[in-house]
């Protein structure tokens, strides 16, 4: 029976993976990400390109990863912004959505969004948003059962409410077509899911 790896082996080579996935992101931003190549993430990470087709199989598993990475730090910044102190519940919506707005500021990420936006990308651009929808339900539905008990949305299932919600901000980027667009489609969006909430205007934005 062979030898299962060592949870210390296991561990170097989650964090070997990490570093390429962080070595990729930094030629994504260097290069963007059609201008990278693995000869260039290789040399960021200072390993061997032998030991980059050991943990991917091309560059497109990498762009992949690294997405992913970009699905968990978009979780983190828009749960923050949503968690701020002295926001109400409507004050909280608003700052999740534009949090997730702000996604593709940099020019790595818009290449990145433009990339997940193609055709042969379907599946995982509808994967990425998945990841983001599982991620932040549980914070929109939080922000939606304060509201509902704030008087400011009318009474409902927040689950569903949340779900509803998180389907409109997870397309946000499919209807921009450029990023100075963002803000006045942001703010459209916004009235649109209040007004969906049946906010009540008792709570100012």
């Amino acid at each position: 029976m062979a030898a299962r790896p060592s949870s210390r082996g296991r561990t170097r080579s989650a964090d070997r993976r990490a570093d390429l996935v962080e070595a990729a992101l930094a030629s994504f931003v260097a290069k963007g990400v059609n201008g990278a190549s693995v000869d260039d993430i290789v040399a960021a990470a200072g390993v061997a390109k032998g030991t980059f087709y050991l943990y991917f199989g091309s560059k497109d598993e990498i762009v992949n990863a690294v997405a992913e990475r970009m699905v968990a730090r978009v979780g983190d910044e828009v749960e923050a912004a949503a968690g701020a102190a002295g926001l109400d519940a409507v004050g909280r919506l608003r700052s999740l959505g534009a949090a997730i707005a702000a996604v593709g500021g940099a020019p790595h990420e818009q290449n990145l969004i433009d990339i997940f936006h193609r055709p042969e990308n379907l599946a995982v651009h509808d994967r990425m948003a998945d990841q983001v929808i599982v991620r932040l339900a549980p914070t929109l539905e939080r922000i939606v059962a304060e509201g509902v008990a704030a008087g400011a949305f009318l009474p409902q299932d927040p689950p569903l409410a949340a779900a509803f919600v998180l389907g409109c901000f997870s397309r946000l980027h499919d209807v921009v077509g450029r990023p100075q667009d963002a803000a006045g489609v942001l703010e459209a969006l916004d009235d649109f899911v209040l007004r969906g909430l049946g906010y009540t205007g008792e709570i100012e934005a």
